[in-house]
């Protein structure tokens, strides 16, 4: 039987004729199934809100300049018109005229926000000088303290060109004032940080909208003019920091070392007690989330609190039968999320966290499901619309990434979960290891392309260094602190508090030991936004279709792959000072070479990040060491291209005849430009441009991006 179907089979014939009936039953039934697929994704639109509020957002600050102060509420009433004339408000075009209504509300919020922020910023360098203002807040580092302050006055600087705030360091030993305090210190001050390359993170629009205009060094410890007020409604915002500022030493004097400093990390919002090492190490097991104040942190404690009450109350009969017990322990643990918030600092993650556990058990009182990407859609639109600037800070991608796959993840097993499955202890502890294996997967696998665009590597043991962690997190760090923060008013939290930090000791000793694995930490260089834009566009796509569609979203990472292997990083970086630049050696061993190993540092180390490096282990060679130096400058052969670095004038002229690219420390004239046969780049075109990057084409041609090109002229560039 099974020859005689082969011989058929082999017929042209007949086998030309099954296929053709299969392709007129696919030909029938494709389109009835993808007609139903798009139906079902269509229901589903409105978790696609917050995307089409970033995406007006992402396009008002995409812009080169500024808008037109009414382009906004033009935009934003034009596409309300469109929404509601329609004809096919009921359709799908009325679900894409509602999309553009919540594009244009993003732009409108966007604009909205950057206006009611807008303060005076630093155009030049000052010297040391007289600095008097209102001391905000202060972080406690382990070698410094940095002060925000409310700027009163600056010797030399006019009122109308005052900065509202600027962020100032203090190395000295000599402290005593606090949050609140009117005080007066010499410092020297700067705008705040260009991006150190085209592409690198943008500080001072980071800093614009903390209003802060400036940075600087004090020389001079502060001195108290007006001591701060306190008991007055305008002075809570003083009282909370000093609150904090004594719990945080409240909680390193009764448990000092690594453990008590992160401890005070996770309950205060403050991180500048933990040390580099202990940084490197969390960080390179993929465990930095521990630091922050995220969801997992706010989950955790507010749920424990829900849980605690709800058992609480359970366990007495009559309130169990008679009252809503279940909503009296939401608003317990909404209560706490708010405490929590206030103590943490109201920080980025603090805020999202806060708002997420909000919406949840908000939906708890009014009968809702809690954990749904309902919710996670309604806590992202608050945030874009609150705070649009929100869309480029990577706490707030990476946490609503990991929300939203694993919510996703969540809502695809329990629509697959089996009924009948057993409840033994063994098989709930079964479960509860696949789970917590699966949670952390799925978190690192959403997180990683951010963590790779921002930071330029992924902790590749992430997964076994969370699995063995966060039990200790959940079970023992977090729960020491709560029982510790409700011991402080009696005086008896010191053991809680030691006893929280031995659980983080044991968290680092986990972190050290998976951070020094062999290949631990995978590198690479700076990816350009439109390789995130899609591998974001194609998570999403995945995570929020309901269809099989939602497979398409696979196709984004080998097109983000080949948009990364498409834009190498720069072979040339020059300093927005104008007086140093870093070669990326074309050896492949991972090294860059400086014209200057003492002068802009900090850059050269975002260079080495730009290319991929590890800048704790690839420190960057002096240009002496790999080229033709004297005191006049430097030659180096850069991929059959030759580059001279030079810092005088002397050789210009010869330097650029036998030169493809010249890099002159020092302004050119006019002339002199003119008369250069090579690529110019000197001290004058950076003071107006800002940091370049050097591109050298496999077709010869010489490629020259500069931060202003990239940025243009907005509030935040200072130009």
């Amino acid at each position: 039987m099974t020859v005689r179907a082969a011989e058929q089979f082999a017929d042209p014939d007949l086998s030309s004729s099954v296929l053709r009936r299969l392709w007129r039953r696919l030909a029938f039934i494709a389109p009835e199934r993808l007609s139903a697929w798009v139906k079902l994704d269509l229901a589903s639109l409105g978790v696609w809100s917050p995307v089409a509020i970033g995406a007006g957002a992402g396009i008002y600050f995409g812009l080169k300049t500024e808008p037109h102060a009414a382009l906004a509420i033009t935009l934003l009433l034009s596409a309300l018109g469109l929404a509601i004339f329609s004809h096919g408000r009921h359709g799908p075009g009325g679900k894409v005229f509602a999309g553009l209504v919540l594009a244009a509300l993003g732009f409108a919020a966007a604009d909205w926000r950057t206006a009611q922020v807008a303060a005076p910023v630093l155009e030049r360098e000052l010297s040391i000088r007289s600095v008097t203002g209102e001391l905000i807040s202060i972080e406690d580092r382990t070698r410094m303290r940095r002060m925000i302050v409310a700027l009163h006055g600056v010797g030399g600087v006019s009122e109308e060109d005052l900065p509202a705030r600027a962020r100032i360091s203090w190395r000295g030993g000599e402290f005593n004032a606090a949050p609140g305090d009117i005080i007066r210190l010499r410092a020297g001050l700067s705008p705040p940080p260009a991006p150190a390359a085209p592409g690198t993170f943008n500080f001072s629009r980071q800093l614009y909208f903390q209003k802060i205009g400036a940075v600087g060094f004090a020389v001079s410890p502060p001195q108290i003019i007006v001591k701060a007020e306190t008991g007055r409604g305008g002075m809570l915002r003083t009282q909370i920091e000093t609150v904090r500022a004594n719990l945080l030493h409240r909680i390193t004097d009764a448990a000092p070392g690594e453990g008590g400093a992160i401890v005070a990390a996770i309950v205060t919002g403050k991180r500048d007690a933990i040390t580099p090492r202990s940084r490197a190490a969390l960080r390179d097991a993929g465990l930095a989330h521990m630091l922050a104040i995220s969801g997992m942190h706010m989950g955790i404690a507010t749920g424990l609190i829900f849980f605690l009450i709800r058992f609480g109350l359970a366990a007495i009969e009559p309130l169990a039968l008679h009252y809503p017990i279940k909503k009296w322990a939401a608003s317990a643990a909404l209560l706490s999320g708010f405490i929590y918030l206030i103590l943490s600092g109201g920080g980025w993650s603090a805020r999202r966290a806060f708002i997420t556990a909000a919406i949840m058990f908000a939906a708890i009182l009014v009968d809702r499901r809690a954990l749904s990407l309902r919710n996670v859609a309604i806590a992202a639109a608050f945030i874009l619309l609150t705070t649009p600037e929100a869309l480029f800070h990577p706490g707030f991608q990476m946490s609503f990434a990991a929300v939203t796959a694993l919510i996703a993840g969540y809502e695809w097993y329990g629509r697959s979960a089996d009924p009948d499955r057993s409840f033994s202890p063994l098989a709930r502890a079964r479960r509860y290891a696949i789970a917590l294996g699966v949670t952390d997967t799925i978190a690192a696998v959403a997180t990683a392309p951010f963590a790779l665009y921002h930071f330029n590597r992924v902790a590749l043991y992430s997964l076994p260094a969370n699995v063995l962690a966060m039990p200790l997190m959940g079970f023992w760090v977090i729960p020491a602190a709560i029982l510790a923060l409700m011991l402080a008013p009696l005086g008896l939290d010191g053991w809680a508090w030691r006893l929280s930090a031995q659980g983080v000791e044991a968290m680092l000793a986990i972190a050290t030991e998976v951070s020094s694995w062999r290949g631990a930490v995978s590198f690479t260089w700076q990816w350009p936004p439109v390789a995130l834009l899609t591998m974001t566009i194609g998570g999403l796509w995945f995570c929020l279709a309901r269809s099989p569609l939602r497979l398409a979203g696979i196709a984004a990472i080998p097109l983000t792959v080949l948009l990364v292997t498409a834009a190498p990083p720069p072979q040339i970086f020059v300093a927005a000072s104008g007086l140093n630049a870093g070669v990326i050696l074309p050896d492949g061993d991972n090294k860059m070479a400086v014209f200057s190993t003492r002068r802009d540092r900090f850059s050269a180390s975002v260079w080495g990040e730009a290319a991929g490096f590890d800048r704790d282990s690839a420190k960057p060679l002096a240009m002496n060491e790999v080229g033709a130096c004297d005191a006049r400058g430097c030659i180096l052969n850069i991929n059959v291209k030759i580059a001279a670095f030079i810092s005088d004038r002397s050789v210009l002229a010869e330097d650029c005849e036998r030169a493809d690219i010249v890099v002159a420390f020092f302004p050119v004239s006019g002339a002199d430009w003119r008369h250069c046969d090579a690529v110019l780049i000197d001290r004058r075109s950076i003071w107006r441009r800002g940091a370049h990057a050097v591109w050298f084409k496999p077709d010869g041609a010489i490629k020259v991006m500069t931060v202003a090109e990239q940025l243009g002229r907005r509030p935040w560039t200072g130009n």
